[in-house]
């Protein structure tokens, strides 16, 4: 009996230890992910907020926003100019943008709705949207609580100034807003899955 309790701990300690997944050293996108049936990728970045007179270390939270080029169907004969490189380049038509507030600039799992418990605006935390060529939004999806979402950042180098991590988050479609031209056109919900990215942290100062 003894030695089946070792056993069964033993192979709990060795799932804990399992690699987990992270974004291929060689990806071409520091973001990539799975929108509902369909490969995503675009270029992120992480936006590290900074008070007047505070120190950067001191800063412990970060934004990450995320845009890419990618058709979607509803675009019409845009973007113009027409552009597909996942806004690698310079260059970049953006189509879709996802973003994330809030999120702690450490090791950790993190529920979307509990990002910012100081927010008195709802739903909030995070948001995607569809853009269009004059860069108004087409369709918007925010996260609503009523599905899971996570955000796990799974490593902060410290040296290299980069964060990656890994989320999760189903969101609902915006029924609030007004003047969304695809609303009721396109899926009800977006969910990404199997999200991962890479990002070398940009630092900016609030006025």
């Amino acid at each position: 009996m003894r030695a089946f309790i070792l056993s069964v701990v033993l192979f709990a300690v060795c799932i804990g230890c399992a690699k987990q997944p992270s974004l291929p050293s060689d990806s071409k996108f520091n973001v990539t992910a799975v929108l509902n049936d369909t490969a995503w990728f675009g270029t992120g970045k992480v936006l590290r907020l900074i008070e007047q007179g505070q120190k950067i270390e001191n800063a412990k939270k970060f934004t990450l926003v995320v845009f890419t080029d990618i058709d979607y169907p509803g675009m019409g004969n845009g973007p113009n100019p027409n552009t597909d490189n996942g806004c690698v380049d310079p260059e970049c038509t953006r189509t879709q943008g996802l973003l994330i507030y809030n999120v702690p600039l450490k090791k950790g799992t993190y529920k979307i709705s509990k990002l910012d418990k100081k927010s008195e605006l709802p739903n909030e935390h995070a948001n995607f949207a569809y853009i269009g060529n004059s860069g108004g939004m087409l369709n918007r999806y925010i996260y609503t609580g009523s599905t899971p979402g996570t955000i796990k950042i799974t490593k902060v180098n410290k040296a290299l100034g980069t964060v990656e991590g890994r989320f999760d988050i189903s969101f609902s479609q915006d029924t609030i807003l007004d003047l969304l031209p695809l609303r009721g056109k396109m899926r009800t919900t977006a969910h990404f899955r199997n999200g991962l990215f890479r990002i070398k942290i940009t630092d900016v100062l609030l006025k």
